[in-house]
Formats: C-alpha cells, sequence, structure tokens
C-alpha cells in the first residue's frame, strides 16, 4: 500500500498543472506568431539578393560581350540594331509583349543562358507576357540619343568614352506599364526634371543598380515609399517629378558630361 501511494505522489510530481500548461501554450503561440511575422522579411531579403545576383550576372555579360568584340558595347535597345542586347520589337499601341526567341536572339543571351536572369522575382504583374523587367542605361549604348533629350551623339559605345565607370548606372529595375520594358533606359537629362522612364518600386526603401565598374549598390531614395509607389507606377511616360531622386539618377546617368 505505502509503495503504491509514493508511486502516485511521484506520478503526480512529473504531471503538469493546468497553469502550467496554459504557460506552455502561451509560449509556443507566441513563438510560432514570431516565426510567421519575420517569414514575409525573409521573403523579402531572399527576393532581394535574387534581383541582386540576376543585375550582377547581366552586368558581368555586358562586360564579357564588349572584351569579344573589341570593346564596343552591345545595344541597349530593344531591336533597333542586330547587335541589341533583346531583339524585341516596341509596340507603339502598347499591346505587344516579348517573346523567349526575342530574348534568346539578343547579343546578351549567350553570355547569360538562362531566362529566369532576366525577370525579377519581386515582379508582380503576372497578366503581362513579360521576359524581362531590368534595362540598360540608354547612355551606354548608340542610336537612342534624341529620344532622351541629349544633344547630338551625346551616347558612348565603348568603356574608354565614359568619365566615371564607378558612377555610371548600367543596369535598373524598370516598370513600363505598356506590359515590357520598349527601349533603355534613361530620363531626361536636360535638368527638365521629366522621368522618361520609371524605376520599378518594389524595393521597399531603394533601388538596386549596377556601375560599369562591375559594383552592384542600392541607393536609398529621398522620397516617401508611398510617393515613390505614386510617381513610379503612373499610367504613362514623361512624368514630371523634380527632386533629390531626380538629381541623383540625373547625374549617375551620365556623370561627367551632365551636371
Amino acid at each position: 500500500m505505502r509503495s503504491q501511494q509514493s508511486t502516485l505522489r511521484r506520478a503526480s510530481a512529473r504531471a503538469f498543472t493546468l497553469v502550467e500548461l496554459l504557460v506552455v501554450i502561451a509560449i509556443i503561440a507566441l513563438v510560432v506568431s514570431m516565426v510567421l511575422s519575420i517569414i514575409p522579411q525573409i521573403q523579402r531579403q531572399s527576393k532581394s539578393v535574387v534581383c541582386l545576383s540576376n543585375q550582377r550576372q547581366l552586368n558581368i555579360g555586358f562586360v564579357q560581350y564588349y572584351g569579344d568584340n573589341s570593346g564596343r558595347f552591345m545595344g541597349v535597345d530593344t531591336g533597333l540594331t542586330a547587335w541589341d542586347w533583346v531583339q524585341g520589337q516596341s509596340n507603339l499601341n502598347g499591346n505587344g509583349f516579348e517573346t523567349e526567341n526575342a530574348v534568346k536572339k539578343g547579343r546578351l543571351w549567350p553570355y547569360i543562358g538562362s531566362l529566369a536572369t532576366y525577370r525579377s522575382p519581386f515582379d508582380p504583374f503576372t497578366q503581362f507576357q513579360r521576359m524581362r523587367t531590368y534595362s540598360f542605361n540608354a547612355f551606354i549604348s548608340t542610336g537612342e540619343g534624341p529620344m532622351w533629350g541629349g544633344p547630338p551623339n551625346w551616347q558612348v559605345n565603348t568603356m574608354g568614352k565614359i568619365p566615371l565607370p564607378s558612377e555610371t548606372i548600367v543596369t535598373s529595375l524598370e516598370y513600363d506599364h505598356r506590359g515590357y520594358n520598349i527601349n533603355g533606359f534613361g530620363i531626361s537629362v536636360t535638368g527638365d526634371a521629366i522621368w522618361i522612364d520609371k524605376i520599378a518600386a518594389w524595393h521597399r526603401g531603394h533601388w538596386n543598380f549596377t556601375f560599369a565598374d562591375g559594383s552592384v549598390r542600392s541607393y536609398a531614395h529621398a522620397a516617401k515609399q508611398e510617393d515613390v509607389d505614386f510617381y513610379m507606377t503612373q499610367p504613362t511616360n514623361d512624368i514630371f517629378w523634380p527632386g533629390p531622386d531626380y538629381e541623383w539618377l540625373r547625374k549617375h546617368l551620365a556623370p561627367g558630361l551632365f551636371q
């Protein structure tokens, strides 16, 4: 009898009380809620790493191309010349889309070889048949000069003509409301605060760029995110939006040439 009572006492001592059980459940619930709250942040960080990696790969291909072609840049338009980086043609009615074949016929494809590299994981527009979300700086090529309001022959076609490679943008993440990114990327270089193209507002608080020296950097925009969301999602080109972000971008499109 005494042995049985001792066994019951030991079993009772090992069991959780109701209060203890509730405390454990509360702790588990707190841990789960904390984990769930940071999952979106982890996902954004993971996508950001992929997006930066994509731009770095595009930049490496850009460098390898001019290394293999007597120091001359590939075309950064979309089908304007036979040496453009992609061969998608623009559609003035805004109903066009880019095909896989257009990307693979471009001069950059042999150096990339992966369609996934051309498209940011942040792209939310699944209704578009969008093959790519990145664009090249229109300054670093030839053929598009008049489009951006610059003087004749303001573009460059070799690395030696770039005064400040470490400050010259090569690629950006572009949002074109027409469904796919047409032409190279640029804003007006005359200082009139016109954004001819729009940077995709998919990275909260910053934009990512690659530069002609091979670096990949983020720029924390001065404008509030809600202002960036508004101006950079307008269903039109030629947006008037002056301010420090316009001045920074203008300076880094063609540094040393336009102040």
